[in-house]
């Protein structure tokens, strides 16, 4: 494998955290992490010799943002979203912060200085809340979007916000974007590789396991091929 170089966003969550891991398990691979609390990562990760920490900072520091992006990464993984452990926070209908398109205008920040600094690729967590035209009817999907509109609807906003933000970029701009959708995501031990395709089309399910995911995501960001450029794959455990 070609030596890659690898900017993760996202990185303390526990999905973040994984992708991290598999990351650094792999020799000619180095992270450059851009966070907001990096002490939250596990304290044998941040003293490994291929990780970067840069400077703390916020999706709203565009500077700090343009910033990382200026480290001219081969590839940027993005695992950022409504984390589950702000569940209150997202479920506060009063809340002038959660209204506010938070990751979508970080986004647009960061694909600025993508096509500034020339870096190509990026791979950007959404959920089955971003629909695709290649999507077909599943009442399991159906179902999991209803809840999250009705019970954290400023969150539902962000989420779908995001896969617009991307929708909106023209090819001439050069940027190979990926939005990975995701159903569940639950804790679990490497099984089978993770499973990549559209709601409803027998090959996906509901859920992922984040050792799945991770593994996905290491192999998508280090492939000499962009599998999925300007698609919205749900990536999911295989169906059995």
């Amino acid at each position: 494998m070609a030596p890659r170089k690898i900017l993760l966003l996202g990185a303390t969550g526990p999905a973040g955290i994984a992708t991290l891991e598999r990351l650094l398990s792999i020799p000619s691979i180095t992270v450059i992490v851009y966070a907001r609390t990096p002490s939250r990562i596990p304290t044998h990760l941040r003293s490994h010799p291929q990780l970067t920490l840069l400077p703390p900072g916020t999706l709203s520091d565009t500077t700090s943002l343009r910033a990382a992006v200026a480290q001219k990464p081969d590839a940027i993984i993005s695992l950022l979203g409504p984390a589950q452990h702000d569940f209150l926070h997202w479920a506060n209908p009063f809340s002038t912060e959660t209204k506010q398109p938070v990751f979508a205008d970080a986004y647009r920040v960061i694909i600025d200085a993508m096509m500034e600094y020339e870096v190509k690729r990026i791979y950007v967590m959404g959920t089955v809340s971003i629909s695709d035209p290649k999507d077909k009817s599943s009442l399991a999907s159906a179902a999991m979007v209803w809840a999250v509109w009705s019970v954290i609807h400023t969150a539902w906003k962000n989420v779908v916000a995001i896969g617009a933000v991307f929708d909106e970029i023209p090819k001439e701009a050069g940027i190979e974007w990926t939005v990975f959708r995701l159903g569940n995501v639950t804790d679990g031990e490497l099984q089978t590789p993770a499973v990549a395709g559209y709601v409803g089309d027998g090959k996906t399910t509901s859920g992922v396991r984040r050792s799945e995911l991770a593994d996905w995501l290491v192999k998508q960001a280090t492939s000499e091929v962009h599998e999925w450029a300007g698609e919205k794959p749900v990536v999911s455990s295989a169906a059995k």
